[in-house]
């Protein structure tokens, strides 16, 4: 009898040694084959942690994470967050606070315009896992053949090279834009906002983009669709993923996307302009900017109702490290969170568009920091393709839109 229980206490003690612990993680499809890769290296690093990964299409990632943490806190320890969802994940207290475990060279070396994605009210909620902005794309060739050696700064010039361009018979269109009625039409009109200066709310927290260039950028972008028509007028209907093959195909000369449609022109399976495109600056309406764009990030947090938080964050700091964004970067084409690896030689002979892409982090603007951030973005998106499609002037859809907007503020207190 004895014999039987030191054998069973010995067998416990081993177990105990040997027992693994696993964490559940929930991502976007985006970059989710290397992340899959890196799960394996993450757990010859830490055998006794192991990590059992979900991937769902980005736009079911929001009501999947919402859903499953609601009904059940710990349904995820590991979860991807958009820029635009962290005040609402914070005010459901379904993220955890990582400040102390941020390192000063985290705090140094990580791209300023990353790091905010994941901070609010002070605090910060993970880690980024890329950089992502909206950049201005250009075909070099096509600028060529009109005899333009470099591509507009303004929004001036914009309108002026792409009606040349069309003069000359070169392009139907000078650009296309994703302006359906979804997120992605957001991201342009802070992108148009900034470049002209504007602001969404006043130091109060009252809606102020129905004034100055809140307004202008509206009024831009249906001009250059009805008045200059350099804007293909499918850009109503297209979102930032399908403009794409756009440029890619030689239809357009420029558009606004994210870093993911490098890749897609330089594949000679997906464009026929392989070594045509380049990278700029978004061009300025106003004479004091010298450029702005939107931001686009994800990043990744710890859920607060996770049982494995210490290991949650080794999982989440392994993946934010300097060797597995440089991995992700040149594998991938994903733009690194760290300053140093847009000099690294590595990076650049395999992505030498780094170079000129990340000047556009220092012209950053954020999409508005709220809890009720999802319902803002509709009201938003209807009036500005309202303003689109001719329904109302852009004067009066911004009004009306600033209007909706300062009465929901006004329901969950955040303004008087």
């Amino acid at each position: 009898m004895k014999k039987a229980v030191v054998l069973i206490l010995s067998l416990v003690l081993v177990s105990s040694m040997f027992s693994v612990e696993v964490i559940r993680f929930i991502s976007s499809d985006d970059f989710a084959q290397f992340r899959k890769e890196a799960i394996v290296e993450f757990e010859k690093m830490y055998p006794d942690i192991k990590v059992e990964m979900t991937t769902v299409g980005y736009n079911q990632l929001y009501q999947k994470e919402i859903t499953s943490l609601i009904a059940d806190p710990a349904a995820f320890d590991v979860i991807d967050v958009d820029c635009i969802w962290v005040p609402e994940y914070v005010a459901l207290n379904l993220l955890e606070p990582i400040d102390d475990k941020l390192t000063q060279e985290m705090k140094e070396g990580i791209i300023p315009s990353a790091m905010r994605i994941m901070q609010y009210d002070g605090k910060t909620f993970g880690l980024p896992m890329f950089d992502d902005v909206l950049f201005f794309y250009y075909n070099k060739k096509m600028l060529e053949e009109c005899g333009i050696s470099n591509p507009p700064k303004t929004w001036d010039e914009f309108i002026e090279v792409s009606q040349l361009l069309q003069k000359e018979g070169i392009v139907k269109y000078g650009s296309i834009f994703g302006l359906a009625q979804a997120e992605g039409l957001i991201c342009y009109y802070t992108m148009m906002l900034g470049t002209f200066g504007g602001e969404f709310f006043d130091e109060q927290g009252y809606p102020i983009f129905n004034q100055g260039g809140g307004l202008k950028a509206l009024e831009w972008m249906v001009d250059a669709i009805y008045e200059h028509k350099i804007l293909d007028p499918a850009s109503i209907t297209s979102d930032d993923r399908n403009v794409i093959h756009s440029l890619a195909n030689g239809d357009v000369a420029f558009i606004f996307d994210w870093s993911f449609a490098w890749s897609i022109f330089n594949d000679p399976e997906q464009s026929t302009q392989v070594g045509n495109i380049g990278a700029a600056l978004v061009p300025s309406g106003s004479e004091e900017i010298v450029s702005c764009t939107s931001s686009g990030s994800m990043g990744l947090g710890i859920s607060r109702g996770s049982k494995h938080k210490e290991a949650s964050w080794r999982f989440i700091e392994f993946l934010a490290s300097k060797e597995m964004q440089k991995q992700q970067a040149i594998k991938y084409g994903a733009m690194p969170i760290w300053i140093e690896l847009y000099s690294d030689p590595e990076v650049l002979e395999e992505h030498p568009e780094f170079e000129e892409m990340c000047k556009q982090f220092d012209y950053v603007m954020d999409r508005p920091s709220l809890v009720p951030y999802n319902e803002f973005s509709r009201i938003l998106q209807v009036y500005i393709q309202n303003a689109l499609v001719r329904k109302l002037t852009p004067q009066e859809a911004l009004n009306i839109a600033a209007k909706e907007t300062e009465k929901m503020l006004k329901e969950y207190q955040l303004i008087k």
